[in-house]
């Protein structure tokens, strides 16, 4: 029985009582299940239950979001695009996890000892501007993941610029698939004999 029902349930008896010409006291234990006891012509002692919490089945666990990285060959491939602040090398949160997971891969390939991370733009503004700017970005992708624990020795970052595109810079679908960054593996420790460590 909840405590407010059950002192409701003592607050009548102990009216019930008073309108009877009967003096009552009422004490009580304090923890839940101890008894209530009034006094008066007659001896009433009242129990209180507490009612057993309902079971909870367990949850499962949330699945784990999907890695959005993953070695393919020579190449560490990304499911989306790192994004950047427009014109700058600030790469944007919404690229983070991203990141995070090209950082797992790379700790779970610990063979590969070089990593050269490309940027690479559009033909947009001058060719110059194009390759800083492309550098930038790649030098900002290697120190977050610097940041997250990989060791720089195992990465490099180089900007092309526009000098090498996958599409038609004439387009503005082109251009989008142009500004990119991506992740070759350059260099990789050959595996141990087998025997040997």
């Amino acid at each position: 029985m909840k405590a407010s029902r059950l002192w409701t349930c003592v607050g009548v008896i102990v009216l019930g009582a008073g309108l009877a010409g009967c003096s009552v006291s009422v004490s009580a234990s304090a923890k839940a299940g101890g008894k209530y006891i009034l006094e008066g012509k007659d001896r009433i002692v009242v129990t209180a239950v507490q009612p057993a919490a309902p079971e909870v089945a367990p949850q499962p666990a949330p699945p784990k979001p999907a890695m959005k990285a993953k070695r393919v060959g020579k190449k560490i491939e990304i499911s989306e695009k790192v994004m950047f602040e427009t014109g700058k090398a600030e790469i944007k949160v919404d690229s983070h996890q991203l990141l995070k997971d090209v950082a797992t891969v790379l700790r779970e390939n610990a063979s590969v000892s070089k990593l050269r991370i490309e940027g690479h733009t559009d033909s947009v503004g001058k060719d110059k501007a194009n390759k800083k700017l492309s550098q930038d970005r790649a030098d900002s992708v290697k120190a977050f993941l610097v940041g997250v624990g990989i060791d720089a020795n195992r990465l490099e970052a180089v900007g092309y610029g526009e000098e090498k595109p996958v599409a038609d810079n004439a387009t503005d679908e082109g251009k989008e698939k142009n500004r990119r960054v991506e992740f070759n593996i350059t260099s990789e420790a050959a595996a141990p004999a087998e025997g040997g460590e």
